[in-house]
């Protein structure tokens, strides 16, 4: 559970968010009720806050939520801009989704291939050779694992 303390207008909210609800000042809300819509790897709430609106961020691939209050994210303090996801990382996507076709373990080596470059790729504290090496490295792993069950899994072996 993620939780903020927020002071607006000079009266202080505590604010707290799970996976479905936003609790404020104990008064449980469920997200659904809240105006939404996407902005980058987002889905943004807007939430009330006194006489604000706050918007809650949340990313269900990696579970991260961030609220942000006129541009500045309530838990640091520093400003907040959603991270775009870079249009290089689709190809990433793409190479991971080919690996569902070697069966079961495949597939759950391409959703985590598919997770991890969601998270790597929206990563803007890394420079982007630093994000690109990553997922190359990534691949590699899923492939190696893959080629390692099927040689071991292999007759001929």
């Amino acid at each position: 559970m993620m939780s903020w303390s927020v002071i607006v207008e000079g009266r202080l909210y505590q604010i707290s968010a799970r996976s479905g609800s936003v609790v404020i000042d104990g008064e449980k809300t469920k997200l659904k009720n809240f105006s939404s819509g996407r902005e980058g790897l987002y889905r943004v709430y807007q939430v009330p806050v006194g006489g604000r609106l706050a918007q809650l961020y949340v990313n269900t691939w990696i579970g991260g939520m961030k609220l942000a209050m006129e541009g500045v994210d309530c838990a640091t303090g520093e400003p907040f801009t959603p991270p775009e996801f870079p249009r290089w990382a689709y190809v990433f996507l793409v190479i991971h989704g080919i690996n569902f076709i070697n069966g079961v373990l495949g597939a759950l080596l391409a959703i985590a291939g598919v997770m991890a470059t969601i998270s790597i790729s929206g990563n803007t504290k890394l420079a982007v050779p630093v994000r690109v090496a990553l997922n190359i490295a990534m691949v590699a792993v899923c492939a190696m694992v893959v080629f390692t069950v099927a040689f071991a899994l292999s007759e001929d072996w």
